[in-house]
């Protein structure tokens, strides 16, 4: 498994990591962010920004208790910024808690820091290089081999002090499985890299972890105070501070954090530095404000005083010349081989088609304003060109091409959409409200009172109650058009949306085709009335026929009773 991993469904794309990883080795695609194993120096700037804690660094606690059941002498190698990450007064209160956790024994790193500063001392007495970078941060290494491979002939050949110190450890007890805790990411990948004597690797984060699960803490114990300058590695310029300068002919420089150290090493290419020692440290702060550190979160000069009164008390005097000593030499000699990043490189043309898909058109339209991470158009352009980034990334480009694609929808639509301020006065019309208002466009942008253009009573009704009105048929006087009004009331931005549809052909359309029932109706009862009135005439005529008849009927009906009875 990676050092460093990714929860898919956490990443939101944001963009977050991709500006404050320092060497670019996040690829974007799919809406997802993903590390580029290759190309990391493992700063793990990227998981402390991440707000979706998406990056997951790997844990190998159970590593650790394996080791544990098999029967294995686990000891701790504790990078010296424990001493302000835990709660405790010296590495005694901390072994401790160690060992309640099933730690055989625990050592401060601070012995293999001892020995890789005597051994940087020795280089500078003996003028090995002209030029002499420390190896003592790992993520600072690899930004060396990866992206200045031209410079790898500057770095120390000397492990690092936790390599140094596991060395000394298993010089002395070879059966023991030997694990570095300390505050760093790169660690990890370093002792898988190149180390025979670390076993296992934790992260101060993984071993609070662990602790707080087992309700193992730290006891109050009477600790060596006694000063170690080795113990002033984990702040900026600390390896300095501990080391023995005096008329040795170089002049030493720190550096922390990413930017200061390219900086650092784009200056040293020039080859106009001589003589010189560089202590570099990718994270700014050094070890104390490493990635897998509490002391990040805050109080950066009381972790450095912290730091100082641990390792030289009573400092600022004369820090003591007292330090660790090593029974036995230790083999501290290493190759740190060069391993450039190969990255395709775009034409010029190729460039220039792909800006031209960003929007930039021009050297102009090219505004490096970085929200896509990339320090320039350009930088970014190459970023798509080698599959690490995606066209859309670009904010002022997508800003332009919504404000484009919103002003397209709003200006095309027939209709009337006005934005109005809470003081009533008019902040902007399409085109379509211009000419419904009949008014020009210079009118449009003057932010004129409502009132001068429309009634305001259903205005004041939306702002005042909040409920909008929705296709409520309204008569305007002032240009003599019926609409249908929609009126919303936007809370956050403080504005009135307005849209309004002319009707006023379908309002006419509708009074003529009304006008006409009401003919068609009024013919219809006049029509109805004669025929009424022609029924009951007819009705009276049959009437008066039908009595007649029937007389005489009777009559005759009579006449033929009256003859048969003479008969």
């Amino acid at each position: 498994m990676e050092v460093l991993g990714l929860k898919r469904a956490n990443c939101k794309s944001c963009h977050k990591c991709i500006r404050v990883c320092p060497v670019k080795s996040i690829e974007f695609s799919g809406q997802q962010a993903k590390i580029i194993g290759d190309e990391c120096i493992l700063c793990g700037q990227c998981v402390v920004t991440c707000p979706q804690n998406a990056k997951v660094v790997r844990s190998d606690v159970e590593r650790v208790k394996a080791a544990m059941a098999a029967g294995a002498r686990v000891v701790a190698s504790v990078a010296p910024s424990f001493i302000v990450d835990f709660p405790v007064e010296g590495i005694e209160e901390l072994a401790v808690m160690l060992g309640k956790l099933g730690f055989a024994e625990a050592q401060e790193t601070a012995m293999g820091a001892y020995l890789v500063k005597s051994e940087y001392e020795r280089m500078v007495r003996e003028k090995r290089q002209d030029i002499i970078l420390s190896t003592c941060c790992p993520s600072a290494v690899r930004l060396v081999q990866k992206y200045y491979p031209d410079l790898v002939e500057y770095l120390a050949p000397v492990v690092s002090p936790m390599e140094a110190h596991a060395r000394y450890i298993k010089e002395r007890d070879p059966e023991a499985f030997v694990v570095f805790i300390g505050p760093c990411i790169s660690k990890k990948a370093e002792a898988e890299d190149f180390s025979a004597s670390v076993d296992c690797v934790l992260t101060f984060e993984e071993l609070r972890a662990w602790a707080e699960a087992e309700q193992a803490e730290p006891e109050t114990l009477s600790c060596d105070l006694g000063g170690r300058r080795s113990r002033f590695f984990p702040k900026p310029g600390g390896i300095i501070q501990s080391m023995d300068r005096e008329n040795t002919g170089y002049r030493y420089y720190a550096v922390d954090g990413p930017e200061k150290c390219a900086a650092a090493l784009r200056d040293i290419r020039s080859g106009r530095l001589h003589n010189v020692f560089v202590e570099m440290n990718i994270c700014e702060g050094a070890c104390i404000n490493g990635p897998m550190i509490r002391s990040r979160q805050g109080g950066m000069l009381e972790c450095q005083d912290r730091v100082t009164d641990y390792a030289a008390p009573g400092f600022p005097d004369v820090p003591p010349k007292r330090d660790f000593q090593a029974d036995r030499p230790v083999p501290l000699a290493c190759a740190i081989p060069a391993k450039p990043v190969r990255e395709k490189i775009p034409t010029q043309a190729e460039l220039e088609e792909i800006l031209a898909k960003m929007g930039k058109q021009s050297p102009l339209d090219e505004l490096n304003c970085g929200s896509c991470g990339y320090p320039t158009c350009r930088e970014k352009a190459k970023a798509v060109f080698n599959g690490k980034a995606e066209i859309t990334m670009c904010l002022p480009y997508m800003r332009e091409r919504a404000e484009s694609l919103s002003d397209k929808i709003i200006g095309s639509t027939p209709n009337a959409i006005l934005v109005i301020g809470e003081d009533l006065t008019i902040q902007q019309m399409n085109s379509a409200a211009c000419r419904l208002l009949e008014v020009d466009r210079q009118t449009a942008l003057a932010r004129r009172p409502v009132e001068e253009f429309l009634d305001p009573v259903d205005f004041v009704f939306v702002l005042e109650d909040g409920r909008p009105i929705k296709d409520k048929k309204v008569w305007l006087e002032s240009c003599k058009k019926f609409v249908e009004e929609t009126i919303v009331y936007d809370i956050e931005n403080k504005l009135l949306l307005a849209i309004m549809k002319d009707v006023t052909a379908e309002e006419r359309e509708n009074r003529r085709a009304q006008e006409l029932r009401q003919q068609t109706l009024e013919v219809t009862d006049r029509i109805i009335q004669k025929q009424m009135r022609t029924v009951q005439e007819i009705a009276s005529l049959l009437g008066e026929t039908t009595a007649e008849t029937k007389v005489a009927l009777t009559k005759l009906r009579g006449a033929v009773a009256e003859g048969e009875k003479h008969e």
